[in-house]
């Protein structure tokens, strides 16, 4: 008989991984390009590429989905075709070569994550505490690779990076062998007409559009907060240390949020997560020199990110029926992260040099402003416990 515990250790390990991989995308992955003399408007073409990329991914591969044997078998095949792609990065040398690495690893990196998220949530029981207990992992993978890397990089310089990235995508695609194969089975298929007629719904379309709101306003952080604090004479010792000091206050949120979950709505929590992110770009416009308030600033990523993120898990299993979660994960992933991301990255590249990075910032702010608005005026408080 199969076990019917869930293999925690090895779910654990690929949140490890995998926000390892993308401790070195987000904080390091624009100073790489600069490094390789890249402008400020290439990088972020390059950045809004990645995103774009993601947007298209994971919704392709749920669609493709049912003609896998399962949902494991396409996070092995993903992982492989991930590491392969970027194999290219040492002999792309051109702004189109390094689109084209970047838009190829990006297709199958991110087909991983929504899919390991059913996988999760399904293995879990859809118990949304121990959740929380696993994704922490990826936090703890997320902060202990920024930190190493900032050191790494006052030795050796950035330009180690996609060595240090290779070895990670390897480990992920070993990894993704650990898992039982039982973890990754379907049960039942979504339709693709009542997918559609769930995607119309108003409370949908509000989550989907706060979501990528969200995102927007984080373009300017995921693409030239490192790259900011660097022009203010930041050692990379200490921008590792700064990005790890978001991820811990991260961890500590996920670890402790099923004791707050209660205290607030779904609806108040995004209210309050996106209102104080607003706070965050402010200080990181204003008084970026101020390294007491930029700690606070980056302490306030356990509300953009870590409440947002474990608040739009609930969402996702009360809008998106059961069959169709795997579907719902990957469009929150395409339009957040990836739309989102895009849309924000292009815009802080075109602004970057013109405007400044305080305004860019400052801009920022306006956008959380927007989504906290979009959902204050649109959720309803009494759709939160009453699955679709």
């Amino acid at each position: 008989m199969v076990s019917s515990e869930p293999p925690v250790i090895r779910l654990s390990l690929f949140y490890i991984l995998y926000f390892a991989l993308l401790g070195c995308i987000a904080p390091y992955w624009g100073l790489y390009l600069q490094d390789r003399d890249f402008s400020a408007g290439d990088i972020g073409l390059l950045m809004a590429g990645f995103g774009v990329v993601r947007v298209v991914a994971p919704n392709l591969w749920a669609a493709l989905a049912p003609r896998f044997p399962s949902s494991l078998y396409m996070v092995r095949l993903a992982g492989l075709l991930t590491l392969i792609c970027f194999a290219f990065i040492w002999w792309a040398e051109s702004f189109s070569g390094v689109l084209a690495v970047m838009l190829g690893y990006g297709f199958f990196w991110a087909a991983m994550l929504p899919q390991y998220e059913a996988i999760t949530l399904k293995a879990l029981g859809n118990q949304i505490g121990q959740y929380s207990r696993i994704r922490v992992w990826g936090s703890v993978g997320f902060t202990g690779l920024v930190m190493l890397a900032g050191l790494l990089f006052d030795v050796f310089s950035v330009s180690v990076l996609p060595l240090i990235m290779i070895l990670l995508m390897a480990a992920i695609v070993f990894n993704s062998w650990l898992i039982p194969a039982a973890a990754g089975v379907r049960e039942g298929q979504a339709q693709t007409q009542g997918f559609w007629q769930t995607l119309t719904r108003r409370p949908v379309l509000i989550f989907l559009l706060m979501t990528m709101l969200l995102q927007v306003s984080h373009g300017p952080y995921y693409t030239f907060f490192s790259i900011y604090l660097e022009d203010l004479n930041y050692p990379s010792w200490l921008i590792g240390t700064l990005w790890a000091v978001g991820v811990l206050a991260e961890v500590v949120l996920f670890w402790q949020f099923r004791h707050l979950a209660e205290l607030l709505t779904l609806k108040h929590w995004c209210i309050l997560s996106l209102m104080l992110t607003t706070v965050r770009w402010v200080l990181i416009a204003l008084v970026p020199e101020n390294l007491f308030l930029l700690v606070i600033a980056q302490g306030i990523h356990a509300f953009s990110f870590g409440a947002m993120h474990v608040v739009a898990m609930r969402y996702i299993q009360v809008l998106f029926p059961a069959p169709m979660q795997g579907q719902g994960q990957a469009l929150y992933s395409s339009l957040g992260f990836g739309l989102g991301t895009a849309i924000g990255a292009w815009l802080s590249g075109v602004l970057w040099e013109a405007a400044g990075g305080v305004i860019v910032y400052l801009l920022a702010a306006v956008v959380s402003v927007v989504a906290a608005v979009v959902v204050w005026r649109g959720f309803d408080v009494a759709q939160e416990k009453q699955p679709h």
